[in-house]
């Protein structure tokens, strides 16, 4: 058992894709693949049930997910003091984020950070916005991105970009393409994220500007990721508030319809937040330094579809 099989197999646990993480590890399926089957063959044992569409632990890998997880914190332990000696000619870099941050808008980034930091390896978490504090708080990544500020001891935490919602609806809906108020509606099935996601606060807000609640629609299907809420808008489980970044792609090929609803602009603040300055590792600080220049930012964040101009939100206090 070595920490790359470990690396491999913690992000296949939190993507349930093998595809996914081959992209992520910039690498191929069959390579990642293979350290899997060299883990189960070293283990003895599944880790991973697999089918056509969906990976899931097994029993095995539920009992070593964790144990891995405290592995991993360890090794990178070690890494980030060896970095500080290498005055970042090497490292390593742990991030959590929310999935839209994760999934559509770090990937772009990464390409031109990997470029100006060759040296530095970066792994990523994905999970809710709580889940994200948390792991901040327990010192599991080093920087977080997420939709809600932190207010923990020994955490920093400021705006970053803003990100800029649509009201989507399935592609054979008949209200797409149309503006209408929000009270019309109200008698369609809503799908939403989690309770404290910043996107589920961001829709509450606005919608109680408007006096309209979400316990006004006709149903409410409450999910956990922006691409769970894209599968089952596009299934015709109902409409929903999401990021142009995640549906950008979608709604240009007209695989989803968008509503507008006069006055109704939602958008909230992705936080970047991140260890005190007395944890924090030169990794951490080049890829602050990096993600928050605005021109370097902003060209990164143009290449996404159909989102519009996106800019960076007011200053305001550090939260800590």
């Amino acid at each position: 058992m070595n920490i790359k099989q470990l690396e491999v197999f913690l992000l296949i646990a939190q993507l349930r894709n093998f595809t996914k993480a081959a992209a992520q590890l910039n690498t191929s399926q069959p390579a990642v693949s293979s350290q899997i089957k060299s883990l189960e063959e070293e283990l003895n044992i599944k880790l991973f049930e697999r089918s056509d569409k969906k990976v899931v632990l097994t029993e095995a890998g539920r009992l070593l997910f964790p144990i891995a997880m405290q592995m991993m914190r360890q090794y990178n332990k070690i890494k980030a003091g060896i970095d500080d000696l290498r005055e970042v000619k090497a490292g390593h870099l742990l991030l959590g984020s929310t999935p839209v941050a994760g999934e559509w808008l770090l990937p772009l980034i990464m390409g031109g950070f990997r470029e100006q930091y060759p040296g530095i390896t970066v792994s990523q978490q994905i999970g809710g916005s709580a889940q994200v504090t948390q792991w901040l708080k327990n010192q599991e990544v080093e920087i977080g991105i997420l939709g809600t500020p932190v207010k923990a001891e020994g955490v920093e935490c400021e705006p970053w970009v803003t990100n800029h919602l649509a009201i989507i609806t399935p592609p054979w809906h008949p209200l797409k393409g149309k503006e209408v108020p929000l009270t019309s509606l109200t008698s369609e099935p809503i799908v939403v994220r989690e309770v404290g996601s910043g996107c589920r606060q961001a829709v509450e807000k606005q919608f109680l500007e408007h006096n309209v609640s979400l316990d006004q629609f006709s149903s409410i299907l409450e999910l956990g990721s922006a691409q769970a809420v894209i599968n089952a808008v596009r299934l015709g489980l109902g409409i929903s508030v999401v990021s142009r970044w995640a549906a950008g792609e979608l709604l240009a090929n007209g695989s989803l319809g968008e509503v507008t609803v006069p006055g109704v602009k939602i958008s909230y603040n992705l936080y970047l937040a991140w260890t005190g300055p007395n944890k924090e590792s030169l990794a951490s600080k080049a890829f602050r330094s990096f993600v928050t220049n605005e021109e370097i930012t902003q060209r990164f964040i143009n290449d996404i579809p159909y989102f519009g101009k996106v800019s960076n939100p007011e200053p305001a206090a550090t939260s800590s």
